[in-house]
């Protein structure tokens, strides 16, 4: 009797297995970018309250962070494992991405920083707003097409 087993075919099932929480996601709402640029804006604003209202900016941190968590909780609900940077082991080019998004983060916490320095705190969370906002977007924009490279290689 023979045998029909296929090494290299095994291996492509297990790499499409491994790769299916990061390529096999509904696409990003339309709200999702300016929510989190909204939050940005307003974590960034909420410490004009750090000096004089220690109390109200604990409790504004604490209700953001909460917000946050609770908003990323029912994402996850909603579309189930949601791949999370630096977690697990991503195929190539969504790797590759992860790290761009990384380098993205530093460079936008610096600008927004600078600005801060220069130019005040409201002009620091309107920065953040412009920033996170187009800045996930684009993002979001370059995993989509990595995921399609992803499906497209190991199909």
């Amino acid at each position: 009797m023979e045998s029909s087993f296929d090494a290299s075919e095994r291996v492509r099932e297990m790499q499409r297995a491994e790769a299916v929480p990061y390529v096999v996601m509904p696409p990003p709402r339309r709200w999702v970018s300016p929510l989190f640029g909204a939050w940005s804006a307003a974590y960034v604003g909420t410490f004009g309250l750090w000096h004089e209202h220690e109390l109200a900016f604990i409790v504004a941190m604490l209700t953001l962070s909460g917000g946050m968590g609770a908003l990323i909780g029912r994402l996850t609900r909603r579309y189930g494992v949601l791949p999370m940077v630096g977690r697990g082991t991503p195929p190539p080019e969504i790797r590759r991405e992860h790290r761009r998004y990384g380098i993205g983060v530093v460079v936008i916490a610096g600008l927004v920083a600078g600005t801060w320095w220069w130019a005040g705190l409201l002009a620091a969370s309107a920065a953040a707003f412009a920033l996170v906002t187009a800045g996930l977007a684009r993002y979001q924009a370059r995993y989509r097409r990595a995921a399609a490279a992803v499906r497209e290689r190991l199909a």
